[in-house]
């Protein structure tokens, strides 16, 4: 059993390793079973969590391999460190070039 296995009601957790927890029928012999029970369900969801690995954390963090976005089309990379705040400019056709576009940065003319 894991706990997702659980429901969030209480009343609604009716057996425990197919022990029963029914109001006053637990005996005591199997309570140590149900204890190692829930603890094993436990370690079942730290070991879970655990092989996720570290999450990268909102304010930015190493990235290895290729980033796979959904939607807003595909990642910026830029090979050189000095390009830290490049842009894409997609423009159309004839319109002036970006003033001061940072370095690194594409422009993209297409037909209207």
């Amino acid at each position: 059993m894991s706990f997702s296995a659980y429901s969030l009601t209480p009343s609604a957790n009716l057996t425990l390793a197919g022990l029963s927890l029914a109001e006053n029928s637990t005996a005591l012999a199997s309570y140590n079973n149900q204890m190692r029970q829930i603890m094993a369900d436990g370690r079942e969801l730290y070991n879970t969590v655990a092989a996720l690995g570290n999450p990268l954390l909102l304010t930015g963090g190493t990235v290895t391999g290729n980033i796979i976005r959904s939607g807003f089309g595909g990642h910026y990379y830029a090979n050189d460190s000095g390009h830290t705040g490049p842009r894409i400019y997609s423009l159309v056709d004839g319109s002036p070039a970006p003033s001061s576009p940072p370095a690194g940065s594409l422009v993209v003319y297409y037909a209207a």
